[in-house]
């Protein structure tokens, strides 16, 4: 998938003074609609995270970074305490040997940025812009780290908004629920790879994309199970052969996916009509943008409800 790079000062275009331009047909209701969204209405919920107090092998630390670049650092109930990047891991690995155990506070930076759920998606890209990240990890009123906020994100829910004005929730963008950016592997790829992904990723889905990130299909959990046998933590232990098998051989060509700016009620559709656990999300040449998983649309309408109770005055029910 695309790497987060921040972004030269000054890389922006200046538009001449004398250019006027015309807003098209529902512009401004998207910028209004913007304008009243939180971070936590756009950001992604599923975090790989790494715990301060672990002590872990810089070989297996290593592996957790094959796939992104940076890891939030949690300390007790949650609280985001620090980052650790793929070179904090490089370096000690280089200096110590891969044999090494290290304890994850030894390699955290401190402090990082950070931004409350509460916050609006303007202050959200400002922030971004003067700290040139191209993320941010996303706490609550107690610093609990509840999701991360990517530019990819905030630029979803602008194109969406574009596309549909929602005056009916079920016509919100799938780009506002979905995981932005979701681990994805190429078809020449070993099931042993697809493995460790979905074991330190903890997703049950993994889209599988060509060289130009263009979606070609999609391996489940269940794939795994039927190919590996047993649980995750039996995965490791089959036969050589089998781990070796290239995802192209045994992954879902060609799956049922959306379209960016697609409502909500689409999504809803599939997942009773076809009976999938997840769908990727694709823009128009096909390039993967996200997924969309039956447990985000859940989430999604148990927080509608609470907040009509809430709005209502009433209490939400007991969870016993």
């Amino acid at each position: 998938m695309a790497s987060h790079h921040p972004e030269p000062p000054g890389s922006g275009t200046a538009r001449p003074e004398s250019t006027q331009v015309t807003p098209q047909a529902g512009e401004h209701a998207s910028v209004s609609l913007t304008s009243r969204l939180r971070v936590r209405d756009v950001m992604s919920r599923k975090v790989s995270t790494l715990h301060a107090s672990e002590a872990l092998p810089l070989e297996e630390l290593l592996k957790k970074f094959r796939h992104v670049r940076h890891l939030p650092v949690i300390g007790a109930n949650s609280r985001l305490v620090g980052m650790v990047t793929r070179m904090d891991v490089l370096e000690e690995a280089l200096v110590l040997g891969r044999d090494r155990w290290v304890r994850v506070r030894d390699l955290l930076s401190c402090p990082v940025e950070s931004i409350s759920e509460d916050e609006g998606l303007p202050v959200a890209a400002r922030a971004m812009r003067r700290a040139q990240v191209h993320s941010l990890p996303v706490v609550d009123e107690s610093r609990r780290m509840v999701g991360i906020l990517t530019d990819g994100d905030l630029l979803s829910a602008m194109a969406g908004e574009h596309l549909s004005v929602p005056g009916d929730p079920w016509e919100l963008p799938v780009d506002m629920l979905m995981t932005h950016e979701p681990y994805a592997l190429g078809p020449d790829a070993t099931l042993e790879e697809a493995a460790g992904v979905l074991i330190d990723a903890d997703v049950r889905h993994l889209p599988v994309v060509d060289e130009d990130e263009r979606l070609v299909g999609i391996l489940s959990e269940r794939d795994l199970r039927e190919r590996l046998g047993g649980g995750a933590r039996e995965w490791p232990r089959a036969a050589r052969q089998v781990l070796e098998t290239r995802l192209g051989e045994v992954m879902t060509p060609d799956p049922i996916s959306l379209r960016s700016g697609e409502p909500v009620a689409q999504a809803l559709e599939i997942f009773t009509d076809e009976r999938v656990g997840a769908i990727p999300v694709v823009e128009e040449e096909g390039r993967l943008l996200g997924i969309l998983s039956y447990i985000d649309l859940l989430r999604w309408l148990r927080e509608r409800s609470e907040e009509a109770r809430e709005r209502e005055g009433g209490e939400p029910p007991s969870p016993h």
